[in-house]
C-alpha cells in the first residue's frame, strides 16, 4: 500500500506495466488459431451457398468482395536469363558449339552425353596433337 501511485500523463518505467499478471503467453496466438479454425469450418459448409446467394442478389457487393482479393500494387519484373547464368556472348559460343557438334556428329541427339563430350574431347587432343607437331616441324625446318 506504501507504492507511489502513477499520475495521469506519466509513462511507465521500462519493465512496469499496468497490468502486472499480464496476458498468458500464447493466449492471443491461440484466440487466432482457434477463430481461424472456426472460420475455416464454416465456410467449408456455409461458404460456397453464401456465395451463390450474394451473386444472384447483390452482384455489386460480390463483385466488391472478389476485386478485394486481388492485392492492390502488383508489382512484377521480368527478367530474362539466359541457362547456366552465362552472359550473352558465352551463350553465342554455346550455340556454335553445339551447332558444330551437330554438324560433325549428327546423331549426337540419340547418344549420350558422356560419349558426345568423349567425341569432342578426343577430337580437340588430336587438333591440339597435330597443331603443336606442325608447330614443331616449322621451327625444325627454319632452324635448318
Amino acid at each position: 500500500m506504501n507504492e507511489p501511485k502513477r499520475v495521469i500523463g506519466k509513462p511507465w518505467r521500462p519493465g512496469e506495466s499496468g497490468n502486472p499478471s499480464g496476458r498468458p503467453i500464447g493466449a492471443r496466438g491461440r484466440f487466432s488459431e482457434q477463430m481461424i479454425s472456426d472460420i475455416a469450418r464454416s465456410w467449408s459448409t456455409h461458404g460456397p451457398a453464401a456465395l451463390e446467394k450474394m451473386a444472384k442478389t447483390d452482384n455489386t457487393r460480390y463483385v466488391e468482395i472478389c476485386s478485394r482479393l486481388i492485392p492492390r500494387d502488383v508489382a512484377l519484373t521480368v527478367q530474362q536469363q539466359l541457362p547456366g547464368g552465362l552472359d550473352p556472348a558465352d551463350w553465342s559460343v554455346m550455340l556454335e558449339l553445339v551447332q558444330g557438334i551437330m554438324e560433325c556428329l549428327p546423331n549426337a541427339g540419340q547418344q549420350q552425353p558422356g560419349a558426345v563430350l568423349s567425341f569432342v574431347r578426343d577430337a580437340i587432343r588430336k587438333a591440339q596433337s597435330s597443331t603443336l607437331i606442325d608447330a614443331t616441324s616449322t621451327r625444325h625446318d627454319s632452324e635448318t
